[in-house]
């Protein structure tokens, strides 16, 4: 499966590959690889990016659902605050990568602990 060549790839702050990735970079590098998307990226820490970035920037560009897709984006609140992404594989799993993983991994993310810290699943608009 081509999500092979995704997991498993170190967790590093700022990381933009193809080493390593920090959540935004992944996400990032994922809509490049997959649906040749060019997301904006402010090249900053994941807190700032998340704010600055997809959050504020890149948020008009998608539209919200409920059934998440390949190629969608899930963002998750971390105090409050819009701070993760993943990447929707379907509307159960997401690859993803994060400091408390430590490396890029899939998961579900309808599940109390993920669910609960979901802010929404959106889709490209253009």
């Amino acid at each position: 499966m081509w999500t092979d060549d995704w997991v498993g790839l170190p967790y590093r702050e700022l990381g933009r590959g193809p080493e390593s990735y920090d959540c935004l970079g992944l996400f990032v590098a994922l809509q490049r690889a997959r649906h040749g998307r060019t997301v904006f990226d402010p090249m900053c820490t994941v807190q700032t990016a998340m704010r600055k970035g997809f959050a504020a920037h890149e948020k008009p560009n998608w539209r919200r659902v409920n059934v998440g897709h390949p190629g969608c984006a899930i963002l998750f609140k971390v105090r409050g605050l819009e701070l993760h992404i993943a990447y929707g594989l379907d509307d159960q799993r997401m690859l993803h990568t994060g400091q408390d993983t430590g490396e890029s991994l899939i998961e579900t993310y309808r599940t109390a602990g993920w669910g609960d810290r979901m802010e929404g699943i959106y889709a490209y608009a253009g």
